[in-house]
């Protein structure tokens, strides 16, 4: 057992400097090599620290009952199954071990933070990380694994999708010496994770690899609904490689295994993205078809799920019916998502419904709206493939207005990027 990790923790915790620990026990220099492991005291001077802090020096965690209930706990949270994650979680929070015991208090708090962000409390999962920083030197390896998962998660979750994947790395690196401790479903998790973001982070050729090595142990556990995820993301990325037969193969997969399992969910994403597919096909009725469809299947009170795919959904319809000349119908639809917006609260998707409604109604204002708010928006989010969009639309329009040393400006910054950044992205779970 790593005492000197386990005293630094509890005394770190209760706010105790060395000095205050070591008082009438040890010297504090003494202190500072059994916390660092630079030494091993006797058990009597052990004793009389653990005692100091409160603590039961016999005790021991590793192989706790409670460790498995957490295991339990996170398996639950990364299959998505919010009710059992918050009944265990609030069972873990009444055993007094979960908050008194260092590796079972590290362990819950690290999980804590994927659970967080399952129910979209991501302030609340920043909050708990940067506490829980200050334990880093008492981390094993174990520990130290699911340390850079869950941060990858939160670099994710706030689109720095390179720094995920870095974060997400270290966690590989880490796992290959607590092979033996990790189930299958947790590497199987790992690969996913690692498939999305680098999806995100335009490194298309290293998802497809990672979600290949997910998909290949979800098809060995007959885990359905996790292949059919993997299907959908190989959708996204053979779409984005421009392999769109081998797209829509993994859509029409993933459609199947959404219709044999019922989930409306899947096949809410599976029909959105194909309608995307279509869309970059310059297919607009199919498009605008299997949009249609996406919507039909969309019954959930989920705000974080309705913001990341009934929104683009929406958006989806809105383009297409403006592409084919239906202002009629494009306008039904940006009354359809403005509704949504009373409720969902997106600035993004209020910026894009509101473009289409200046541009239907041939706004005098479409012009400065497009230089001053849409563009610079959208170009401190990083969404390439927006600011490509209206940097081409506001081209068109300066240059109609022969104001064409500046419609070059916005039709350069437009090309730079398409060559720079040429995948376009589809709707995850």
């Amino acid at each position: 057992m790593e005492y000197g990790k386990v005293l630094r923790f509890h005394r770190v915790k209760q706010g105790l400097t060395q000095n205050q620990l070591a008082e009438g026990i040890i010297s504090p220099a003494y202190l500072s090599k059994i916390e660092n492991d630079q030494t091993v005291p006797a058990f009597e001077v052990l004793e009389l620290l653990y005692e100091r802090l409160g603590l039961d020096f016999h005790d021991s965690s590793n192989s706790h009952p409670s460790k498995e209930k957490l295991k339990e706990w996170y398996e639950a949270i990364v299959f998505k199954d919010k009710e059992k994650a918050r009944a265990l979680k609030d069972e873990l929070l009444q055993e007094k071990e979960t908050h008194n015991n260092h590796h079972l208090y590290i362990y819950f708090e690290l999980f804590r933070i994927r659970y967080l962000l399952l129910e979209d409390e991501v302030e609340k999962a920043y909050e708990v990380w940067k506490s829980l920083k200050q334990h880093r030197d008492t981390f094993d390896e174990e520990m130290e694994f699911y340390y850079h998962l869950v941060v990858g998660l939160l670099q994710y979750s706030s689109g720095r999708f390179e720094e995920s994947f870095q974060s997400l790395m270290q966690a590989k690196n880490h796992s290959a010496s607590i092979t033996l401790m990790l189930m299958d479903w947790e590497v199987s998790d790992l690969y996913y994770v690692l498939g999305l973001s680098t999806s995100q982070a335009s490194q298309i050729s290293a998802s497809v690899f990672y979600i290949d090595q997910a998909l290949e142990i979800y098809q060995s556990r007959y885990d359905l609904e996790k292949s059919a995820e993997c299907h959908i993301l190989q959708g996204i990325n053979y779409s984005k490689l421009k392999n769109y037969a081998k797209s829509l193969e993994n859509y029409n997969v993933a459609r199947k295994i959404a219709l044999q399992t019922n989930s409306r969910k899947q096949l809410n994403l599976v029909y959105t993205n194909i309608g995307t597919l279509e869309s970059r096909l310059g297919n607009r009725q199919s498009a605008i078809s299997n949009y249609i469809k996406s919507i039909n299947y969309f019954d959930y009170d989920d705000t974080r799920y309705k913001k990341s795919s009934l929104l683009p959904t929406i958006h989806g319809l809105i383009l297409e019916h403006y592409r084919i000349g239906d202002y009629d119908g494009a306008s039904k639809w940006i009354q359809k998502g403005n509704e949504e917006l009373k409720y969902l609260k997106s600035e993004s998707y209020y910026l894009h419904f509101n473009f289409y409604k200046l541009l239907i109604n041939n706004d005098d204002s479409l012009e400065s709206h497009l230089e001053d708010i849409l563009i610079p928006y959208f170009q401190q989010r990083r969404e390439y493939n927006y600011i490509i969009r209206y940097s081409m639309v506001l081209a068109d329009l300066l240059e109609k207005k022969r104001m064409y040393k500046k419609s070059s400006e916005y039709l350069r910054l437009a090309i730079q990027l398409l060559n720079k950044h040429s995948h376009l992205g589809g709707i995850l779970l």
